[in-house]
Parts: structure tokens; sequence; C-alpha cells
């Protein structure tokens, strides 16, 4: 996917409930993903983990796209 189409799926995820929804059902599957190998995190704890890593990542590549999933629903 290239950026210009990332942006826009952002664009339309921040319009779009239906698309929000779906994102939030697929931020489930990650947190049963990561129960099933045997990890004991809660969402809570892997929304945290995952905003802190896109943020170190954004501040290395200063590019607005690699930190923008913070801001998805369900993370």
């Amino acid at each position: 996917m290239s950026k210009k189409q990332a942006q826009e799926f952002i664009e339309e995820l921040q319009k779009s409930a239906a698309l929000r929804k779906k994102v939030s059902e697929a931020s489930e599957q990650i947190i049963k993903v990561a129960k099933d190998s045997g990890y004991k995190v809660t969402r809570e704890e892997i929304s945290l983990a995952l905003k802190k890593h896109w943020c170190e990542k954004a501040k290395e590549k200063e590019d607005v796209l690699s930190r923008v999933f913070s801001e998805a629903p369900g993370f």
C-alpha cells in the first residue's frame, strides 16, 4: 500500500463508524492471539506498548504515517 493510500485509509477510518468497528474487532483478535500464545496481557497494556513503540519509531523516521494507528479505535 502506498503512503497516499494509507493516509486515505486513515481519513476514511476517522469518518466511517463501520470501518472503525472492523478495526476494533481486529484489535480484539490481536489480544486473543497474544493470550493464546501465553502472554498474560490486557487490551490496555497492549495499547500502551504499541503506542510507545509507534512513537519511538516515528521519532526515528519523523514520519506521521508511522504513528497514525495509535489513534485507531481499539488501540
